[in-house]
């Protein structure tokens, strides 16, 4: 097999009124190069795009495919004319075969048909993040003879290998090969090296047959303590001559999961600090390169993270080698983020869950699958655990030795199906955030653990916005200060980090990242819930708290070195660390020496600036960092928000006790409750409003009081005598 890259000289076209069909309307094209990306800030286009160029066809050229590393959304390949296919879903490698008579043309004109519209049977459908468009990740050619492996096989190189530890702690590597061969006597070749390089086994058995291979004392790839890599090479063997090679890296690991322990990692308890992250990034928004996925793995890695959640759909490969290399456990995943009725939804879930696991189960650092996303969010629906079950079956087929993971909202009830299919649960949890307090973690937590003593549950999201322009003396929800994040995730983390039962948790997000629905903090068209910035330029706080938490190299940071200019004649200086003290000066003046709080932080309270320049620098031992504040007259208006307010909204007038009507429902039930017990009552006060939460316009499981106060802001009778009619109909137990 040979790569050819045909990355270079593309044309690309819009064509916003055209359907697809017939011939291309006239266009003004511009000259591109792969991996490319249509999407801008200014200009969010979704609608059929078009990629073209041409490649000589040589001679010799027996078997030819196009290789598609990702192409988003719905793609269609054409040849000299000739359909080639069509690929839907942007996020997984996919293939198609030139033709014969394409070759014999002498040239290859190429034609890539896009269309990043949302579709209702392609996944995904909703989210919270931008589909941009586009050959994001570029294009090859693979060159075979008459005889090769199966490069159409779900876009893999035809040779899945699934490795595992026995009981007995001997390596097992399961091959299943898949190949195009005419010879009937067909055979392959296996032979897998081991880290040093030498051969670990070896076999040779017919084309089609599946194949073990056995290592009696692998050594193991052990997450951040040991990554062991072996190497498998299967050479295919036909009409008397080596036909195809193909090789892939893969690892020998165990991993096992109990409710009230957590993850073994080869037999080791092991907590997963994580992060996630999306794949874009600034300026390129998705094309990124394998130098910017690299540098993204740099910055996980000096925060100390051992996992790492690839989210909401297959990564660039490049990604997932990473992770393998530097020791991350990885939770993989599809892009179902909102599960409809559609049959065909259904049916393309199932391939890209067959892709991603396909093409990426050598991965060692790859932990698990996850089949849904936040899918209860509009509703939760007994269709919603047949399909998710189906779901897990396929991924428990295709790979028994990982677990399968769905990761729900905090309104997801505690004895939901959706609690009860995959073998691991994680919450996206947003207190202090989104609604609650910080230190509502803990209870809720406790709760779900009583309730389902029996299923292994983490964190799959946890974090707040921070705009690092924004700042706060005395921080507080929702003012989207950079010194609110760190303070809420040196609030929260500890909790999380208390509970033994939780397998692991991941901060979101690792980085800002495109959201073409949003607009707020100050920042339009991003989830600024990153620890670093969308350009990668800038480690928000917060970066530095959980680097104090989980790295073990030694390091010293002065918070809020961005809030340069106070009119506060004292302030609070704080410092994250890993050292155990930390000495302060303020102008050249001892301050004095504080000790690490065990979170990772060493405050310095009301600390005096004099007017004008501060300059301020922290010593631990031989570590030192420094920053200046400057003491001015009069608030720096730039630092708010115009008419922010502390704290989030809270339009009601009754308090909780009020409200409540001990066995009687009321407005403090998730609309989904009361449209099954008390339709009437929303059918007589908001019919309006009725026809939304049935069309599926606003998620069913959120809480009837945070809908009403959106939808009758100006209207507090109403929602009082809504409440009042709720209060009338009796629960039934």
């Amino acid at each position: 097999m040979k790569r050819i890259s045909l990355n270079e000289n593309w044309q690309f076209a819009r064509f916003p009124d055209w359907d697809g069909v017939g011939a291309v309307p006239s266009a003004e094209w511009e000259n591109v190069t792969l991996p490319h990306c249509n999407y801008t800030d200014e200009e969010p286009y979704h609608g059929l795009m078009l990629y073209r160029r041409t490649v000589s066809a040589q001679p010799g050229w027996r078997k030819v495919f196009l290789e598609f590393d990702g192409a988003d959304q719905v793609c269609r390949v054409s040849v000299n004319g000739i359909a080639l296919g069509e690929h839907r879903g942007g996020y997984s490698r996919f293939r198609f075969e030139v033709p014969e008579e394409a070759l014999q043309e002498g040239e290859l004109r190429v034609e890539v048909c896009l269309d990043n519209r949302l579709n209702p049977a392609v996944s995904p459908t909703f989210g919270d993040f931008t589909v941009f468009g586009g050959l994001y990740r570029g294009v090859n050619l693979i060159l075979t003879g008459e005889d090769h492996f199966d490069y159409c096989y779900y876009g893999t190189n035809g040779v899945i290998a699934r490795a595992s530890v026995a009981k007995d702690g001997s390596g097992l590597l399961d091959i299943e090969p898949h190949v195009c061969t005419g010879d009937a006597g067909a055979r392959i070749e296996y032979t897998l090296y081991g880290p040093d390089g030498s051969v670990a086994a070896a076999c040779t058995c017919p084309a089609g047959e599946a194949v073990r291979l056995k290592v009696e004392r692998p050594a193991l790839w052990n997450g951040k303590t040991a990554v062991s890599f072996y190497r498998l090479r299967a050479a295919l063997l036909a009409n008397g001559a080596q036909a195809d090679v193909t090789e892939l890296r893969l690892g020998f690991r165990c991993i096992e999961m109990d409710a009230r322990e957590g993850l073994r990692l080869n037999g080791v308890r092991t907590k997963l600090c994580g992060v996630a992250k999306h794949q874009d990034r600034a300026d390129v928004f998705s094309a990124v390169t394998p130098e910017m996925i690299d540098a993204d793995f740099d910055l996980i890695r000096e925060i100390g993270a051992n996992a790492v959640r690839l989210s909401h759909y297959q990564h660039p490969q490049r990604a997932y080698d990473r992770a393998d290399e530097d020791g991350l456990l990885v939770w993989a995943e599809i892009p179902m983020l909102k599960m409809t009725e559609d049959a065909a939804l259904q049916v393309n879930a199932l391939e890209q869950l067959r892709e991603l696991i396909l093409q990426n189960i050598h991965h060692p650092s790859i932990f698990c699958w996850g089949i849904q996303n936040e899918i209860g969010m509009f509703r939760d629906a007994p269709y919603m655990h047949v399909r998710c079950r189906e779901l897990a079956a396929l991924a428990r087929a295709l790979d028994p030795t990982r677990l399968v993971a769905a990761a729900n909202l905090y309104n997801v009830k505690f004895q939901s199906e959706l609690n009860a299919i995959s073998d691991i649960v994680g919450y996206n949890l947003y207190f202090g955030w989104y609604y609650g307090e910080m230190h509502d973690y803990g209870k809720f937590l406790d709760a779900l653990h009583t309730a389902r003593p029996q299923t292994p549950f983490g964190i799959s999201e946890y974090g707040v916005d921070a705009n690092p322009a924004l700042h706060a003396e005395n921080p507080a929800c929702r003012d989207y200060s950079e010194e609110y994040q760190a303070l809420w995730h040196e609030t929260v983390h500890p909790i999380i980090r208390g509970k033994d039962y939780l397998w692991g948790s991941f901060v979101w997000n690792m980085f800002d990242f495109s959201s073409d629905r949003r607009d707020e903090g100050g920042v339009k068209g991003r989830n600024c819930k990153g620890l670093v910035s969308y350009d990668r330029t800038l480690r928000k706080d917060a970066f530095y708290y959980y680097k104090a938490a989980w790295s073990d190299d030694p390091f010293l940071h002065i918070c809020s070195r961005r809030f340069v200019r106070r009119a506060q004649e004292a302030v609070d200086v704080k410092v994250y660390t890993n050292q155990p003290d930390v000495t302060l000066y303020v102008g050249g003046a001892l301050i004095g020496t504080a000790k690490n709080n065990g979170n990772g932080t060493v405050l310095f309270p009301a600390v005096a600036l004099v007017p004008g320049e501060n300059v301020v620098r922290a010593v631990a031992g031989e570590l030192e960092d420094s920053c200046r504040f400057e003491r001015v007259a009069e608030e720096e208006k730039s630092y708010r928000l115009a008419g922010s307010t502390s704290g989030p909204v809270r339009n009601w007038f009754l308090s909780d006790d009020d409200t409540v009507r001990e066995g009687y429902y009321s407005i403090m039930d998730s609309a989904e409750d009361i449209l099954a017990a008390a339709r009437p009552v929303l059918e007589q006060y908001v019919p309006e409003l009725l026809k939304a939460l049935e069309s599926d316009m606003i998620p069913l499981t959120l809480q009837m009081k945070l809908i009403l106060e959106r939808a009758l802001a100006d209207d507090m009778d109403r929602m009082k005598q809504i409440n009042d009619a709720l209060n009338q109909i009796k629960r039934e137990i």
